[in-house]
């Protein structure tokens, strides 16, 4: 049986922004957005704990046979295999949230251009999948402008300036469509979408952070009003 609140307790130190904002969401599909949550921020710290390329690879391409595994009904002796035995995600659908991840194992430092190639093809998947779980609707072009700017924000460089004012310009965009759409389709999306209103804030007062408070309670703004 799976363990959902040791999967909580492990996306809290995982991810606290996607920890903070899933617990919004209704509680028929909180569970589910979980171990969407957890997948994702397990694979995207691949590359920063890893010391060698072909570590990393190894580790990435054990996610990736961990759906194979799924498929035929095993868990693999995980618990996060346990949790999408319980809810399933599309492999076509996460297998980008692996393979975008191959490019940040090589060594150096990369472009602008090579960090925004990487968020086009993690944060749309990610989001993606986050309105499917909620069966909620929305354009494929605000998908797309919402999870890059995310993503690219989490890939920021400690002295990346132009990296995070790109991310912003993302954000920014995203965020007026989404605050333009009808009521009802704002309610539907909005536990997915408050990530994307938090990386905004993250990206405007970039290099600084506010305390953990004063994001909580931007969280608790965005979640009462339904925009972002």
């Amino acid at each position: 049986m799976t363990d959902f609140e040791t999967l909580r307790q492990e996306l809290r130190g995982l991810d606290g922004d996607l920890y903070l904002c899933h617990l919004f969401a209704p509680a028929d599909t909180r569970d589910a957005l979980l171990v969407l949550y957890h997948l994702y921020a397990d694979i995207a710290r691949i590359p920063a704990i890893v010391s060698d390329p072909m570590i990393g690879a190894i580790r990435l391409q054990w996610f990736r046979d961990l759906f194979d595994a799924v498929a035929a009904g095993e868990s693999r002796g995980a618990p996060i295999g346990e949790a999408l035995l319980a809810y399933p995600l599309s492999k076509d659908g996460v297998m980008p949230l692996i393979d975008g991840r191959e490019a940040a194992l090589a060594e150096g430092a990369r472009s602008l251009e090579e960090l925004e190639a990487e968020a086009a093809i993690i944060g749309p998947a990610l989001m993606r999948l986050s309105v499917s779980i909620l069966h909620a609707e929305a354009d494929d072009d605000l998908l797309t402008q919402a999870g890059t700017g995310f993503e690219l924000m989490r890939l920021v460089p400690s002295q990346g300036a132009a990296v995070a004012t790109r991310s912003e310009d993302y954000l920014r965009g995203a965020c007026e469509i989404f605050n333009a759409l009808p009521r009802g389709q704002r309610k539907a999306l909005l536990p997915v979408f408050l990530p994307i209103g938090l990386a905004k804030r993250h990206a405007a007062h970039f290099p600084r952070e506010k305390s953990l408070l004063r994001y909580q309670l931007s969280i608790l703004k965005m979640a009462t009003l339904g925009k972002l």
